[in-house]
């Protein structure tokens, strides 16, 4: 009894600033997507990318800083979530917190590292490429210019560490969400329908991520208590208390009482008009 209630202590104390962090994530990466867009927004190929890059170089760098602090925030919301359904569940595994909290900062190391490699390779292309291409009388924005932008790219700096990175952190939020919105909606932390696509958006973030976060805003909003109907009632009982199934309800449906129909009393037999021996 008393874990129980130190978890419903500790959710009470920190389900605010988790909130915040959520919803601070989510408007960290628009401002990167913002920024970036002015930058390298409505580029023809990987040549003239890389040359706006170069003339923009800070907002480059502003922009992967952005992306990576908000991506690294997500590690707050997923992690809260994990712990309260780890403490409603004996069935999760309390070993895969790890995965629930590097994803998200591989996905920011990816983000500082992307930028940073991007950033040499367009200063490695305007230094040494377009002299080369122009002195050859080869248009800038040709096919030819374009894959010699595309090979500087791949062979950048740094770039192999940040596929790796990538790669690992991908697979971990892949993981992370689905396990945690799985037990989450199962211990009766999330509705079945947000819990679901949680679950769906988790398994798809390779290809569709900004989807993913925003799924954060439903979360932030559900913590802070801004979701009509309020929280689920296990998050004030600090237990599980699972979504009834649509065989319980069909159960449920078939009693007498649920049918209003109620047992009628005994007859007698000795009575056969039911009203007894007056007194």
């Amino acid at each position: 009894m008393s874990s129980r209630r130190e978890q419903l202590a500790w959710e009470a104390r920190w389900s605010r600033p988790t909130a915040l962090a959520a919803f601070a994530a989510i408007g960290f990466v628009i401002v990167a997507i913002v920024v970036v867009a002015k930058v390298v927004g409505g580029t023809g190929g990987d040549s003239e990318l890389l040359r706006h890059v170069d003339q923009h170089r800070s907002a480059e760098l502003i922009s992967s800083i952005l992306q990576a602090i908000g991506v690294g925030l997500l590690a707050a919301p997923l992690y809260y979530l994990f712990r309260s359904a780890k403490a409603r569940s004996e069935r999760m595994r309390g070993q895969l917190v790890g995965v629930v909290i590097a994803a998200p900062l591989f996905l920011a190391a990816l983000a500082i590292l992307s930028g940073v490699s991007t950033l040499h390779a367009a200063s490695d292309f305007v230094s040494n490429e377009v002299p080369r291409l122009m002195a050859k009388g080869v248009a800038l924005n040709s096919d030819h210019a374009n894959e010699i932008a595309k090979e500087t790219i791949s062979e950048a700096p740094l770039r192999s560490l940040a596929a790796g990175f990538g790669l690992g952190g991908q697979l971990g939020f892949l993981v992370a969400m689905v396990y945690t919105c799985l037990y989450a909606m199962r211990v009766g932390l999330l509705p079945r329908f947000w819990g679901s696509l949680g679950i769906a958006l988790g398994a798809v973030s390779f290809i569709f991520f900004q989807f993913a976060m925003l799924w954060f805003v439903y979360l932030g909003l559900l913590l802070i208590g801004r979701i009509p109907g309020g929280k689920p009632p296990a998050w004030e009982s600090g237990e599980a208390i699972p979504w009834p199934t649509p065989g319980d309800k069909a159960a449920a449906d078939l009693t007498p009482e649920a049918n209003g129909e109620l047992e009628s009393p005994a007859e007698d037999p000795k009575d056969p008009t039911g009203k007894g021996q007056s007194q």
